[in-house]
């Protein structure tokens, strides 16, 4: 029996793999449907597998976004470890593109552009995904993608092993380089380029020769529709830092390209054309098509935060549900229950069922009032979408209902309140009167009064920033009646609330208003909250989202760069480059080395944290380029700064030298001459003598076909002056890296002579050989 995690009811597997399975279940205590991942025994015996599995959970509790399949829990106990994920009722891309070959233009922009933001909310935890594919996206049977699978994510910048599927691998991890977020635009474009033309744009099965059409080989734009070329060849680009600098910035590309191709509908056609795809695949879903359920997620949330308080295990986010800021985790270890340990999460509001009755296209009454200095204005949006949606114990009349708040009585139905009428007194004869008849009136009967609006469901969607410190967020409001209800929104930054807005709704029983505020720059760097309460109030009462308000702007003040060549033989040139700022926010860094003015590299890099920086930026050639010119360019903050450097040629003498050197009596002089080259090419070998400072001869030597030689030259001086000063220099053509070498001595000091002293004929002094001692020597 395989262990199965306690609390889950397990209906059928869903798919397995070398890592484990993956099951469909039903939570017990809700009724709700997850997927559990569970890790196989063989791969949790393996050391570190443990590690890593959970590694992926905790990062996982962190990427909360519409377009990322969520996480619920994480279970360890000494049986197993599996997580508990959303699951997402849909068909994978890989099984859209086998059956159909394409999905078509405005599909295809379609899934790019739910891959980018779902990219894009990793990226903004500084994590990169690096397996994107047709695999892990999955698109739900409304035509919504979402991403699954972080298993190989790593921090950006963060240098390994290349990992990932190579078909969907970018150069740089091809090359070694670190994961940026970069490396998913570049496996994005290239499912992009898929769901256009069905097959990938390099298509060897050769790992070596698929590495290489990635590095090097042209991107096959002319395979794409024309309208989407600039879009594939910006995605695909080779050099990193030629691509869109992130996966939001690609968005907006993405956007700009659709509109102009296909008009203002695209993202409906396409979103329309996807759930159409899918639909020929329903039997491939995890679950049938069905309505949405009555139960809402308020219910799961209060089931399941009960159950989370008697579990042993790591509660991550909410089913529509639940949300876990700084949950904790037990491994159980036999009946005894360790310290817990504390998994630090991204707090973020439950998100309501996609079923969701339509709000109301109603009027509602607005009031705002400022809550600090520096407002800068901006009102919530209200603008209602659909129509008025009845519910089971509710109204669809398009009549609002009175508000029991400030009603006395509510008026009564006219079409049930019968009208009391006399009757018509029957004509008697003159003579015999008849007295008319009082007719007794019906009574009026007292109408039953509806119950008070209640709310029964709150959502606060995600706050967003923009670049212009604008923060809004929607919010969806649901009802048990269409009495008044009013939405309190309040904007605080740093905990200083700047501003409140009030939306007052009735006559539906779902609503959507988006509320907005400008922070200003002076929010640079902060962190924005939006609180939201209603009156009558919400099951659990207020709600709220968080958002960092981007770094202030960072100018550069300064830029220097250098250049080192290092000395033969290397073949490393190194940039020096200096930045100053005026603030600490990211710089972007950008190192271009080109010789002889041909670009041969380019580096990037993102400064932060600092007001003066100092880097290093290197470059090695596969040869020393002897001779050549090496220039940088660098770019930050849009200064520019250049430096060059001429590269000498290696010497092809490395050393020349006197090992020895001697002068006998005789006056012969003898040298001992070391020469080191480069090659077996031609060495010409001068070796001149001196005395008393003055050149008296130069041997020269022509030397060829080895690396190393050793040659003896000798010369005998006319004559050898007592006291006077000898030498032997060595050089060489071409000249030695060490120019030239010498050695030398003095000859033994004059005597002074007596009168009793006569000097004897050279004739009569005895003759000396080579044994005779030397009278100076060099060395």
């Amino acid at each position: 029996m395989e262990w199965s995690v306690p609390g889950y009811t397990e209906v059928r597997q869903l798919g397995s793999g070398g890592s484990g399975r993956v099951v469909l279940a039903v939570h017990d205590d809700t009724g709700a449907d997850v997927a559990i991942k569970y890790l196989s025994e063989r791969v949790r015996r393996e050391p570190g597998a443990l590690a890593a599995f959970r590694a992926e959970a905790e990062l996982l509790t962190t990427l909360v976004d519409p377009h990322i399949a969520r996480m619920w829990e994480y279970v360890q106990e000494p049986e197993g470890a599996a997580i508990v994920m959303e699951l997402v009722n849909g068909v994978s891309l890989r099984a859209l593109l086998r059956e159909n070959g394409t999905t078509g233009p405005e599909a295809a922009l379609v899934v790019l552009k739910g891959s980018l933001l779902g990219l894009e909310r990793a990226h903004a935890a500084q994590l990169v995904h690096r397996d994107y594919k047709p695999e892990n996206v999955i698109v739900r049977d409304d035509g919504v993608s979402k991403l699954v699978d972080f298993g190989i994510a790593v921090r950006q910048g963060t240098a390994t092993r290349a990992t990932g599927t190579p078909p969907y691998m970018a150069p740089e991890l091809w090359s070694g380089e670190p994961a940026s977020p970069a490396t998913d635009v570049y496996a994005a474009t290239v499912v992009f380029f898929e769901c256009l033309t069905g097959h990938r744009p390099y298509r060897s099965t050769e790992s070596h020769v698929l590495g290489y059409q990635h590095l090097h080989a042209p991107v096959p734009v002319h395979d794409a529709p024309e309208e989407m070329r600039e879009l594939i060849g910006r995605g695909l680009a080779k050099d990193p830092a030629e691509r869109p600098t992130s996966a939001a910035a690609f968005v907006t590309e993405v956007e700009e390209a659709a509109v102009a191709a296909y008009g203002e509908e695209w993202e409906e056609r396409g979103r329309r054309r996807l759930a159409a795809l899918v639909a020929m695949l329903a039997f491939l879903l995890p679950l049938p098509q069905a309505p949405p359920p009555a139960a809402g997620s308020t219910f799961f949330r209060t089931v399941f935060d009960a159950a989370r308080r008697n579990s042993r295990r790591l509660l991550v986010g909410g089913a529509a549900a639940v949300v876990a800021a700084g949950a904790t985790l037990y491994v159980l270890a036999g009946a005894q229950q360790p310290p817990a340990t504390t998994v630090d999460t991204v707090a973020a509001a439950p998100s309501l069922s996609p079923e969701l009755p339509s709000p109301a296209s109603l009027p509602s009454e607005i009031s705002e009032t400022g809550g600090g200095a520096g407002e800068q204005g901006g009102a919530p949006t209200d603008e209602p979408t659909g129509e008025p949606t009845g519910e089971a114990g509710g109204e669809a009349s398009g009549s609002p209902d009175p508000d029991p708040a400030t009603s006395e009585a509510p008026n009564p139905d006219p079409e049930t309140t019968p009208t009391a009428k006399p009757p018509t007194p029957k004509p008697t004869p003159t003579p015999t009167p008849t007295p008319t008849r009082t007719p007794t009136p019906t009574p009026t009967p007292t109408p039953t009064p509806k119950p008070p609006t209640a709310v029964s469901a709150l959502n606060v969607g995600k706050l967003t920033v923009d670049a212009g410190f604008l923060s809004s967020a929607t919010v969806s409001l649901r009802t048990s009646g269409a009495g008044a209800v009013t939405i309190i929104a309040r904007f605080s930054v740093d905990g200083q609330v700047v501003r409140t807005a009030t939306s007052q709704v009735r006559g539906a029983l779902s609503y959507t208003r988006t509320f907005s505020h400008n922070l200003g720059e002076g929010a640079c760097g902060k962190t924005v909250r939006l609180t939201v309460s209603t009156s009558p109030a919400a099951p659990g009462g207020r709600t709220r989202v968080s958002a960092a308000v981007p770094a202030c702007p960072t100018d550069v003040t300064g830029l220097r760069v250098s250049l080192d060549m290092a000395e033969a033989p290397g073949r490393a040139v190194t940039a020096r480059v200096s930045v100053a700022t005026n603030g600490t926010g990211a710089v972007g860094l950008r190192a271009a080395f080109a010789l002889n003015g041909e670009r041969v590299s380019t580096t990037s890099a993102s400064l932060s944290g600092r007001d003066a920086y100092a880097k290093d930026v290197t470059h090695t050639f596969a040869r020393r380029p002897c001779g050549g010119t090496v220039t940088v360019t660098v770019r930050a903050g849009g200064r520019q700064a250049t430096a060059s450097a001429a590269v000498p040629c290696e010497a092809a003498v490395r050393q020349v030298s006197v090992a020895r050197a001697s002068l006998n009596a005789r006056g012969r002089a003898t040298a001992v001459v070391s020469v080191t080259a480069t090659g077996t090419q031609p060495v010409r070998l001068s070796v001149t003598f001196t005395l008393a400072g003055g050149a008296q001869h130069t041997e020269s030597l022509d030397l060829s076909g080895q690396t190393a030689y050793t040659r003896t030259v000798s010369f005998t001086f006319a004559g050898t002056p007592c006291g006077s000063a000898w030498g032997v220099t060595a050089s060489t053509s071409p000249a030695a890296a060490n120019g030239s070498d010498s050695a030398g001595g003095k000859t033994p000091a004059c005597r002074p002579q007596t009168e009793t002293e006569s000097p004897k004929p050279d004739d009569q002094r005895p003759d000396t050989d080579n044994s005779t001692p030397d009278l100076g020597l060099g060395r």
